[in-house]
């Protein structure tokens, strides 16, 4: 009976170390998704002024809209980018949730990317969203298809979308 009452004591302890562990970890990413929401609205502040300058500047039409569409693309890309990292659907959360106890091997930026592959993100504008070249990309779905235990002619892409639709 006392052995019990102190293995039950034990888990107990266990258990509430692993919560406040969990609750360090949500804490740190909180931090993380509000230090990126607050640099990619001072990047895309500064993508608006720098558009705002470029239209006033008395130079050919041409020129003037390649400069601007460039400059509009990158704001669109800024905007998703904060759509990303904010507005999980539970959906979301809950598959990154399930990727992440079945492969507990994956890093935080191999997760986000996984979760971009299964909402149809091409290998560009997840590098654009992640800030790395689409080479780096490239490089880190190669390591993510061996970390995931896929066989050689296995898609990612078709392996997460199996796995999310298996929840």
């Amino acid at each position: 009976m006392k052995t019990e009452a102190i293995q039950s004591q034990k888990s107990t302890l266990d258990f509430e170390k692993e919560i406040a562990a969990l609750k360090t970890r949500v804490a740190t990413q909180d931090m993380e998704l509000t230090r990126v929401s607050t640099a990619i609205a001072e990047k895309t502040n500064a993508l608006r002024n720098l558009l705002d300058q470029i239209y006033a500047l008395e130079i050919d039409a041409g020129v003037k809209r390649l400069m601007t569409d460039s400059c509009l693309s990158l704001i669109e890309t800024e905007t998703i980018e904060k759509r990303l990292n904010i507005e999980l659907t539970e959906t979301d959360s809950i598959f990154l949730s399930r990727l992440q106890k079945k492969h507990p091997n994956l890093n935080q930026r191999e997760l986000r990317i996984s979760l971009l592959v299964k909402l149809n993100y091409d290998t560009i504008e997840i590098a654009r969203s992640v800030g790395i070249s689409t080479r780096g990309m490239e490089s880190i779905r190669y390591r993510m298809h061996k970390k995931l235990g896929l066989g050689k002619h296995q898609s990612i892409k078709t392996y997460l979308s199996e796995l999310s639709m298996s929840f």
